[in-house]
This record gives C-alpha cells, sequence and structure tokens, in this order.
C-alpha cells in the first residue's frame, strides 16, 4: 500500500492529506504534533464520495483559524456548505494530483491499472490511460473535464475541443519558499511565483482575449487556469520594468495620398450604389486627381511627368536625375502597436541545511517542469506550458504599495549555475552548496491605458 501524504491550507487552516494510490481514498488530517498523527476529520472514499470523521472537531478548528483573521465563525450548516462546496473541489484536486503522478506508482503496469480503475469509479479529476480523457468535477469521464455534466451543453457556436494531456507531477496548492526560516510574518518583502494551467479558447467568439459586458476580465486572465504550485523568494537589488510602444516613421508623398482620395471615393460608392456606378467614380476621381497633380507651374507638371515615365521605364531616380528633386514624403511617426513586456529575475540560493536544500531542488524542478512544452496524452500534439503569475508582496502580507504589478506571463528563459562560485562543492549528501538561477518572464497580453486607473501600486 503506498500513501502519498501533502498538506493543504484551506482558509488559512492547515489540512494534512493521505491519498492511498492502491485504494484512490484520501483521509484529512489536522497537523501532526511531536511525530504524533493527527486527528482523522473527513475521508474521500473509493468511488468519490465524501464524510465527516470528525464534524463537530473539523468545525472547530476551522473556527479557530477564523478568529486568528478577524472573520466570524460558521454555524455547522454554514461550514457543511463551504466544505462540500469550496473545500471539496480543491481536495478532490489535490488528491488527483497525486493519483495522477506516475511516480507515485511501483511500475508502469500497475499505474495504467490503477489510474483506469480509479477513473471508472468515479474520482474526480483522474485521467484514465485507456481514454485519454480526464473525469470532471461529478466524476464523469468526459472530453471537457471542466463541464459537471457528461453531456454536451446546446450552443450556437462551433465548441472547440480541449486535447487531453499526459500528466507533469504539479501538485495542486503546494507551498515553497526559500530561505526556510521564520514564517508566516516573514518580516520582510517578497516575490510570489504562481504556476496556472493554461486555459485556451473552448469557443471561436473566444479566440481573442478581449471580453465586454458584465463577462469583462481583465485582459489576460482568460488564459489563466487552475493554480498550481507557489514558490515565495525574498526580494532582491534589480526589480526594474521597463515599458514601450511600438512607433515607426511612415511616409506618404502627393502621388500617394491622391491614390487614396481615390480608393476611399470609389470604396464608399461602392459600399453605398454598387459597382458599375463605382467604375464611373474611379474614372472621375482619377481624372480630378491628376489635373490636380498636373496644374500649377512649369516645373511642376514636368516633375510629375519624370515621376511617371520612371515608374514606366522601371528607372525610379529618373525625376531626380531631370529635375534634382524628389516628391516630399511627409514623413511622419505612426503608432504601429503595443509591445509585450519582459522581466527578468536572479535569485542566489545557498541551503544552510538539508531541509533547504531539498527545498531549493524543488524550486528548480517546479520552475522546470512548468515552463516545459506539454505533450497530449496521444502524444500526437504538444500543448502550451503552464503560465504564472507574479506578484510583490509587502511584508504587511499584501501586494506592495508602491511597486508594479504584472499581467500573466511565460517562463520563456530558466537557467541555473551549479558552481556559482567557481568551484564544484558539495554537502555530504550531494546537495550543491549553491546555486545561481536566472529566470525570464514574458507578459501573454499588453497594457492598455484604461487598466492604469483603478490598479494599485504604481500600476501595470
Amino acid at each position: 500500500m503506498a500513501e502519498i501524504k501533502t498538506t493543504r491550507v484551506w482558509n488559512g487552516l492547515p489540512v494534512e492529506e493521505t491519498t492511498n494510490t492502491d485504494t484512490g481514498v484520501v483521509e484529512l488530517r489536522s497537523g501532526s504534533f511531536l511525530g504524533i498523527q493527527g486527528d482523522l476529520l473527513a475521508t474521500g472514499d473509493a468511488k468519490g464520495k465524501w464524510s465527516y470523521n470528525d464534524q463537530a472537531g473539523f468545525r472547530r478548528r476551522y473556527n479557530n483559524k477564523q478568529r486568528t483573521q478577524g472573520k466570524p465563525d460558521l454555524t455547522q450548516e454554514d461550514f457543511n456548505k463551504k466544505f462540500f462546496t469550496d473545500g471539496i473541489k480543491l481536495f478532490n484536486n489535490d488528491r488527483a494530483a497525486v493519483l495522477n503522478n506516475k511516480d507515485n506508482y511501483a511500475d508502469v503496469t500497475t499505474t495504467l491499472k490503477n489510474q483506469a480503475s480509479f477513473s471508472e469509479n468515479g474520482i474526480p479529476g483522474v485521467f484514465n490511460p485507456e481514454t485519454g480523457l480526464k473525469n470532471n468535477s461529478q466524476g464523469n469521464n468526459v472530453e471537457d473535464p471542466d463541464k459537471n455534466q457528461g453531456e454536451e451543453e446546446d450552443s450556437d457556436s462551433f465548441e472547440l475541443k480541449p486535447i487531453a494531456e499526459k500528466p507533469i507531477g504539479s501538485v495542486v496548492g503546494q507551498n515553497l519558499r526559500y530561505p526556510l526560516g521564520q514564517i508566516p510574518d516573514l518580516g520582510y518583502d517578497f516575490v510570489t511565483f504562481t504556476a496556472h494551467e493554461y486555459k485556451a479558447a473552448k469557443n471561436i467568439n473566444q479566440l481573442t482575449m478581449s471580453s465586454t459586458g458584465a463577462d469583462a476580465v481583465a485582459p489576460g486572465t482568460e488564459r489563466v487556469g487552475g493554480a498550481l504550485e507557489t514558490i515565495s523568494l525574498p526580494m532582491l537589488p534589480g526589480r526594474e520594468e521597463s515599458n514601450s510602444v511600438g512607433f515607426s516613421e511612415d511616409r506618404m508623398n502627393a502621388i500617394e495620398a491622391a491614390k487614396g482620395r481615390v480608393a476611399l471615393d470609389v470604396l464608399n460608392t461602392f459600399g453605398d450604389k454598387g459597382l458599375t456606378a463605382s467604375l464611373a467614380q474611379f474614372g472621375a476621381r482619377s481624372k480630378e486627381e491628376l489635373d490636380k497633380l498636373l496644374s500649377g507651374p512649369g516645373e511642376n507638371k514636368a516633375a510629375i511627368i519624370a515621376y511617371f515615365a520612371g515608374q514606366a521605364a522601371g528607372a525610379p531616380g529618373l525625376m531626380t536625375r531631370a529635375t534634382g528633386s524628389v516628391l516630399n514624403p511627409n514623413m511622419e511617426l505612426l503608432f504601429k502597436g503595443p509591445s509585450l513586456r519582459t522581466f527578468n529575475f536572479a535569485f542566489q540560493f545557498r541551503p544552510r541545511f538539508q531541509d533547504e536544500s531539498i527545498a531549493v531542488k524543488e524550486i528548480i524542478r517546479i520552475f522546470k517542469r512548468n515552463m516545459a512544452v506539454q505533450r497530449s496524452a496521444t502524444e500526437r500534439f504538444l500543448l502550451t506550458p503552464n503560465i504564472f503569475t507574479i506578484k510583490y508582496i509587502h511584508n504587511s502580507g499584501e501586494e506592495h504599495p508602491f511597486m508594479n504589478r504584472i499581467k500573466p506571463c511565460m517562463l520563456s528563459g530558466f537557467n541555473v549555475n551549479y558552481t556559482p562560485d567557481n568551484s564544484y562543492m558539495t554537502y555530504q549528501d550531494g546537495g550543491m552548496t549553491g546555486y545561481d538561477v536566472t529566470m525570464t518572464f514574458q507578459e501573454i497580453v499588453p497594457i492598455y491605458a484604461d487598466e492604469q486607473q483603478d490598479e494599485g501600486g504604481t500600476g501595470f
């Protein structure tokens, strides 16, 4: 029997989860103390059903944590609603993350057999390797696991089907930090990196990341799926941002301007009166614009004729050779579009003891795992890597009131130097004495002026 232990902090209450990879059962316990196992609070059985083992004790512990946060106690009825909606969703996700991780089984045969059995038994979120599908929150094995029912919903638009992916071993809700030491109130500012599943569009009307009306959300968050691991690291020097907008020079001489006026008039006529009228308008407006170009002093007419002669002969320099002049390009700097910002981070890890060394190793693995390209269950497709949300946290526990905000990002570059001090040194267990890590993140959407108005800190 293989039991995998994880910890979930649910609204401030630490809960120890023990998932059995032979049966699929998960047990929730209070925190252990001095090696003594905590009290059994609730159980999720092999069929995906949940029940209390200590209903009163579970609620008491939950309310104790609520009071420390200045929140009111919940009645038993309110606690039941909270547990069987918000709580079970999180605990099911944690159990599924353990059961979907092939590293938690003895061999490939056991992995395939147990995962297929768990899926057929209706455990939510479990991936079935035989069908390539994942159970939804109701335990149904459907093509779209985000739907709570196995049947397709009616829709006026074409529905895009998500591609089932291979599990990558993410542990939902896992929190790691460096350095280890005093917490919860760290007493210093830090930065958090939270990995999220990339949520592709499921409808052809959602292919662009913009929405309006009651369902409007900040651009970029449409692609942010469920939260996975969170990494907390200290704030180091070099925190900066750079904003830029795309501009480039544009040219339009008198002949190009005349062509533009003709084109606009013809297209407007076509829209209002049809093809015949627009062709007549093309002839009339072309003659009108040509007459304007050839009017004026004699040298003006000579220069325009030389220009057209050069175009006809394939010798664009003819006008300059003949008249010593060029058409005024009316140069102007014009807006071309926004730019996507890039953020660089550099951290120096110097583990001081074994637990800290293990934490640093896992932090590096989490970043590498979530930035890597994913494969579909059939290996026919490659899937978008996970994305990150990044926040600067003040020592008060809130987002930093005097620093910038960052939109969802892709981790596009990750480098590790295992010999940062120009020498190879390890502890007795093989752990490195130091790691230098540099990361490059790029926002997935640009910044818009209207978003700056109500954003905290110094804005985006």
